[in-house]
């Protein structure tokens, strides 16, 4: 398992508005339907957190699609 973003997902991230300085806060869709909010992306590119627990319960390559969750 990865945390770190598909670069398509990356773009998308890369020009939404930050969360706090060098992170965002996404909701992500996964190929298999399930949905995370509170997903906390550093610099763009890696998922360091889901809500409050650093254990991501998802393959960051399973992602395809991605909204801010501001």
């Amino acid at each position: 398992m990865t945390n770190l973003l598909p670069d398509f997902i990356k773009e998308k991230v890369l020009v939404m508005p930050e969360y706090r300085q060098g992170t965002n806060k996404i909701r992500v869709l996964l190929k298999d339907g399930r949905k995370y909010i509170a997903v906390f992306v550093a610099w763009g590119s890696e998922i360091v957190k889901v809500g409050d627990s650093t254990d991501i319960p998802f393959d960051a390559a399973d992602i395809v699609d991605v909204e801010n969750d501001l």
